[in-house]
């Protein structure tokens, strides 16, 4: 798909919060989270610890019956009604929306 896709390198600021922030990644792309849980208790005697990573995220594939197969855009938002949205809805226009696509998604697929 061809698109203005995150960069790479950290990408925590996209991370912290449920929003219209996201990483916009491709095919072999990862997200790698590290964390410090040295700082945990350890398990009980025979007992295993997990770690469950909970997300908000969109899939758009190339089928022919998605929507715009064959770009990134229009990109999803929270607010939106429906995917693909009506004419009268649109991605948010703020500044911090702007200033964080300059700086993350600067990788761009043709």
């Amino acid at each position: 798909m061809s698109g203005a896709y995150t960069r790479y390198g950290p990408v925590l600021e996209l991370l912290e919060r449920f929003d219209d922030q996201y990483v916009l990644v491709g095919p072999g792309d990862e997200i790698a989270v590290k964390f410090d849980a040295t700082g945990l208790p350890a398990p009980a005697d025979g007992w295993t610890r997990s770690f469950v990573l909970i997300s908000h995220a969109y899939c758009k594939d190339m089928d022919i019956y998605t929507a715009t197969p064959q770009t990134l855009e229009p990109l999803p938002f929270r607010g939106m009604s429906r995917y693909p949205y009506p004419p009268d809805e649109h991605y948010p226009d703020t500044e911090l929306h702007r200033r964080l696509s300059q700086t993350y998604n600067t990788r761009i697929v043709h």
